[in-house]
């Protein structure tokens, strides 16, 4: 949503810079998913593996400021624009709680 708005009313490098933000907070979160995952799964099994989640944590950490970096340095974008992609993860949590605290359904089944 917020790529076609700055799309038809900003500029290029602020679409950019929401474009990349988005994907750069996406496929965190998709990475901090397969780690949960796997933590978990680590966990049924009796391994402890507390250590390498960690590693694993502290490595896309440090990946992630490499590409804000990247981004930031060699492309155009908009640090602005950048901020609002990153945001795209925790806009659509909020909206989807909203979404679920307001559906009658979800109030019946409690």
């Amino acid at each position: 949503m917020f790529l076609i708005l700055s799309g038809a009313l900003a500029s290029t490098n602020f679409t950019l810079g929401i474009l990349a933000g988005g994907l750069i907070s996406i496929l965190n979160f998709y990475g901090l998913c397969q780690g949960l995952r796997t933590a978990f799964a680590q966990m049924g099994s009796g391994s402890a593996g507390k250590a390498a989640m960690i590693f694993k944590y502290l490595l896309r950490l440090v990946f992630t400021g490499l590409i804000l970096y990247i981004v930031l340095a060699k492309t155009k974008a908009d640090i602005f624009g950048l901020v609002i992609g990153l945001s795209v993860v925790v806009i659509g949590i909020i909206f989807s709680v909203i979404l679920t605290f307001f559906d009658k359904s979800y109030l019946e089944e409690v």
